[in-house]
């Protein structure tokens, strides 16, 4: 029995994840998504490429925006 295009292996499913585009990702962070281009265009948002079209992983996005978390200032 194979498996259809479209889906993965079972035994395989923990290591897949879907990916998503740069639209996508720009609404995820909400901005815009001409600086979702320029952030994997200077290679601070990590990304692929396949032919013309980048696409992101939302784990690695989400991995991203943690890195840039700003502590709180103790009220004082």
């Amino acid at each position: 029995m194979s498996t259809p295009a479209t889906q993965h292996p079972p035994e395989a499913a923990a290591e897949y994840e879907d990916f998503i585009s740069v639209k996508e990702a720009a609404r995820f962070l909400s901005i815009p998504v001409n600086t979702c281009y320029k952030l994997c265009l200077s290679r601070v948002l990590p990304s692929y490429k396949a032919g013309k079209l980048r696409r992101l992983k939302k784990s690695e996005v989400a991995a991203f925006m943690e890195s840039k978390r700003v502590e709180a200032l103790p009220v004082r």
